[in-house]
């Protein structure tokens, strides 16, 4: 749920101000945060339709694609391009035309902890034992069977263990995985911003200080499905047809008029109107109640609204400027300024639902639990759950207090999990900076262009 501001498409200034606000937007990033819910979205701007319908015609052409196991795992797909024009699939000619699609860093160098990223590929592997196998997926320009984005996973943490030196293990990467350039445009490029799991101070009963409900879904609801599963994932979308009167019911409504008191509803209270508010955005958190116990509050679905960013709201208002379009910014104005928060979250009618689990952290859209900086989401349209990334990109690095002091360039491999209600199209992506504070820190200003590189297991004949 994207709250970015556009003051070039919104709010066109007037020509004497316009040098200066090309200027304010040229120098300070118009950014104020996003987040991943674990739901599919409605396709972007870019395509009306799901995946589906997006290849109905290719799999019209080529009836074979949906029978296991005869068709070869993965094969090139473009737009408008004929398939008695490509090579014939597993040959090493269109291996080999698909290994020039992208342009290979020389050495694949990961900044990160191998054990970190073998969690992240073991994860998404248990997440992915009671998908469909045959199911075929879109991967940027490539279509990929689930059995095979598997094997991959499988075969790259093989890899992992080898612990081969860097020369050594990227010419096998090379061998044996098509590497795959993702993006948009001619740059290529794949705009990235951050979120996080917020740790927040609760309650298990109502109190004078913790009076902010987080509210569970209805019983009459369907329990969540993932991407990928058997049993479907679309139940939870907010714009799904036939939605009870539950889901018609806004943020004013709900928090404002107070229309679900009294319904047994409420699972947990926070004493943070502006905390509930933001972990609304970011889906999923951490709750530490007053006797030290902690639990794990995650998505479970949403009312029937698209979400509705302040940050441009404010601006235009000239609350805050653009410099402080953060999340951090815009948490110490509603602080400092508390008799503004329903003028402003009331705006966003779109209401998060939460359910309480013991165990494990927040898990993405496609089953799996997320690993703090090893974790990306994006469009899953365009690309599957359980993909094997590469991505450069710069990282802020932090001082004691939590302050970014400098920005530096980094590589390290990722396992797309997720997706988000903002994240749409082939250019956008969200990584996962982990739990708490300090990793809110760095999402809440996150806002980076960088390269993304997708691994595919090749075929062996």
């Amino acid at each position: 749920m994207q709250i970015r501001v556009n003051l070039m498409r919104d709010y066109p200034p007037k020509r004497s101000d316009y040098r200066a606000v090309v200027l304010a937007i040229a120098l300070t990033v118009p950014l104020i945060f996003n987040s991943c819910s674990i739901f599919t979205p409605r396709p972007d701007d870019t395509s009306s339709k799901d995946s589906d319908q997006i290849y109905q015609s290719q799999r019209a052409k080529r009836p074979d694609l949906s029978a296991p196991p005869d068709h070869p795992p993965f094969w090139y797909w473009e737009r408008g391009t004929h398939p008695k024009n490509l090579p014939p699939e597993g040959s090493t000619t269109n291996q080999s035309f698909l290994k020039s699609k992208a342009l290979q860093p020389k050495i694949f160098l990961d900044d990160m902890d191998p054990d970190s990223l073998r969690n992240a590929v073991r994860n998404q592997l248990l997440a992915m034992a009671s998908t469909d196998p045959s199911k075929a997926e879109r991967l940027g320009e490539l279509m990929v069977t689930r059995n095979w984005l598997e094997e991959t996973l499988k075969s790259f943490l093989k890899l992992i263990d080898e612990n081969l030196p860097p020369e050594e293990f990227s010419r096998r990467l090379r061998d044996e995985y098509v590497v795959h350039r993702v993006g948009n445009g001619k740059s290529k490029k794949v705009l990235f911003t951050g979120y996080y799991a917020p740790i927040l101070e609760a309650s298990r009963v109502r109190t004078e200080e913790y009076r902010y409900p987080l509210y569970q879904l209805p019983d009459t609801s369907q329990p969540i499905q993932f991407i990928g599963h058997r049993a479907g994932y679309e139940v939870l979308e907010s714009s799904s047809p036939n939605a009870r009167e539950w889901r018609q019911y806004t943020r004013g409504q709900i928090d404002g008029e107070g229309i679900l008191e009294g319904h047994g509803l409420e699972i947990a209270w926070l004493r943070d109107d502006v905390d509930r508010f933001f972990l609304h955005v970011q889906g999923s958190g951490l709750l530490r109640y007053l006797d030290g116990s902690t639990q794990g509050v995650h998505f479970a679905g949403a009312n029937n609204y698209k979400y509705g960013g302040l940050g441009r709201r404010m601006i235009e208002d000239g609350v805050i400027e653009l410099g402080q379009g953060s999340m951090q910014g815009i948490k110490k104005y509603f602080r400092e300024h508390p008799e503004d928060i329903p003028k402003y979250f009331f705006q966003n009618k779109r209401y998060i639902f939460f359910s309480l689990v013991d165990d494990g952290g927040p898990r993405g859209s496609g089953g799996g639990e997320l690993v703090g900086g090893r974790s990306i989401a994006t469009d899953k349209t365009i690309y599957p759950a359980g993909g094997v990334a590469y991505v450069q990109l710069r990282k802020p690095i932090l001082d004691e207090n939590n302050n970014i002091t400098r920005w530096e360039k980094f590589s390290r491999f990722v396992i797309d999990q997720d997706t988000g209600n903002a994240i749409r199209g082939a250019g956008r992506a969200d990584f996962y900076f982990g739990m708490g504070d300090r990793a809110g820190a760095k999402a809440g200003h996150y806002y980076e262009r960088g390269k993304v590189y997708y691994l595919i297991k090749r075929i062996t004949n």
